[in-house]
């Protein structure tokens, strides 16, 4: 089949239903392979720290120890964004980006492997290796992932795509809670290394769809599709080619959009990986649930993670990334600090978690967003590793909540727990004062209202992006 018939047999020829006047039909499948594949991702990510409760048992851990397992290992993820993003944005870009996210996928999903096969892990240290070298794959594979799904929509979608795209981090993890709480219950606990042993297999088949999915000629059928419904292909004519010049990453670092975007970023792992340590532990050991509910009761805010994900993206496409930046980080500093009252009964857990997940998830496809929008051409994967390499202060979220929880008594006691919280809900309202301060808008009907401390001119440096910016 050649490049006309191809793009035409796939390509959306009149606004229809309601996904169709939201996006193309090439759109929506890279949304669909990528979504599962990101998914998968983040759920590996995420295992350590759900069999926490096991791992401390088999290996006689203390908080402060397992908090800084787990810190290293989210550090990682973190130090992959920054380290490798570089590389990932010499390589092709939309189509073609799949050629170095396939050997990143198999890193990931092998090590993942490894760490379930019981002759192999019999120590801490052997797990840890194993987890460390996955983080690494999955750091940039999240941020191949981002990108390519920034890639394959309108610019005036992007707040909504990776909104959208992300939702499979909560959702992926809610499903991967449930898969986790299914192995654990039919298994036992003691067999926690079956989770890391099967699940990663359905990597398989995903990517070899969208390998064969992602071609030269249904991108160009994406691109004149998008032209057609008047709205903007988020590479320029010549950018799918083209390479980021030198001394880009270094730019990069300088704009203050990326750079405080990054920072905040980090505070948000901080807080989210943190919570992520301090949940099943608090269930766990001071609400006494048995290991099978821990794991589903642990992810009950990701209901909401992506429904907050997907309309604070539809918002900030609308009102603005920075304005929704600031209103998400000032909800979640209210959040973090009811937590504290999840152990009161089963409604009351619900219903803050519920609370909570409007903002945990949603503060990062917008974070991503408004990077994307801010970088100079052909370094989004680099606004995006920089991104992701807010993990590194991510990681040592988990460090200070085992540390903290250990100053305060250990597993039995609840002080530490508390004390922790407050300590997660202040990293939210800095990162708030933080962007209302030193960041620009870029998109919005308040863009020209901004005060920030910091110029226009070094925050915003996408001639393409802004030159389709009504008003500039």
């Amino acid at each position: 089949m050649n490049s006309e018939s191809t793009a035409s047999a796939i390509r959306v020829t009149a606004p229809g239903g309601l996904l169709s006047r939201i996006g193309g039909r090439l759109s929506w499948a890279a949304m669909v392979y990528l979504w599962i594949i990101y998914a998968l991702n983040s759920n590996m990510r995420q295992w350590f720290s759900i069999v926490q409760p096991s791992v401390v048992e088999e290996f006689h851990l203390t908080p402060a120890t397992m908090g800084l397992y787990s810190g290293l290992l989210t550090a990682a993820v973190g130090v992959s964004g920054i380290v490798f993003s570089p590389l990932l944005a010499g390589g092709g870009r939309g189509w073609a980006r799949k050629y170095r996210h396939l050997p990143i996928v198999l890193c990931y999903g092998i090590f993942s492997v490894l760490t379930g096969i019981g002759a192999l892990t019999t120590t801490i240290a052997a797990i840890f290796a194993f987890q460390l070298i996955k983080n690494l794959a999955s750091g940039i594979g999240e941020v191949a992932e981002v990108t390519a799904i920034a890639e394959w929509w309108p610019l005036e979608r992007r707040g909504f795509a990776q909104g959208l795209h992300h939702t499979a981090f909560p959702w992926g993890s809610l499903i991967g809670g449930l898969a986790i709480s299914a192995v654990l219950g039919i298994f036992g606990s003691t067999h926690w290394r079956y989770i890391f042993l099967i699940l990663p297999f359905f990597l398989l088949p995903v990517f070899f769809f969208y390998w064969r999915f992602s071609t030269k000629d249904n991108y160009a059928g994406f691109v004149e599709d998008t032209r057609a419904r008047g709205e903007t292909p988020p590479l320029a004519e010549d950018e799918q080619t083209h390479r980021a010049p030198p001394g880009a990453f270094w730019r990069t670092v300088r704009n203050p959009n990326v750079l405080v975007v990054s920072i905040a970023s980090g505070f948000g792992n901080f807080s989210l990986y943190g919570l992520g340590f301090w949940l099943p532990a608090y269930l766990a050991f001071i609400v006494h649930y048995p290991l099978a509910k821990v794991a589903a009761y642990s992810v009950l805010f990701t209901i909401t993670g992506g429904i907050g994900q997907i309309v604070w993206g539809a918002i900030s496409d609308r009102f603005g990334r920075k304005l929704s930046l600031v209103l998400m980080f000032l909800w979640l500093t209210v959040a973090f600090s009811l937590f504290r009252f999840v152990g009161v009964g089963l409604g009351t857990m619900i219903a803050i978690q519920l609370f909570a997940g409007m903002a945990t998830n949603g503060i990062y496809p917008v974070l991503y967003a408004m990077g994307s929008d801010s970088c100079e051409r052909g370094t989004i994967a680099i606004a995006n590793g920089l991104n992701i390499g807010g993990v590194i202060l991510g990681g040592l979220g988990t460090v200070v909540v085992g540390v903290l929880i250990q100053w305060g008594g250990g597993y039995s006691s609840p002080v530490g727990f508390n004390l922790s919280l407050y300590f997660l809900a202040g990293t939210m309202a800095l990162s708030a004062i933080m962007i209302a301060l030193f960041t620009r808008e870029t998109n919005g009907p308040f863009i020209h209202l901004d005060r920030a401390l910091v110029s226009r001119e070094s925050c915003l440096r996408n001639e393409y992006r802004h030159s389709n910016e009504q008003g500039d």
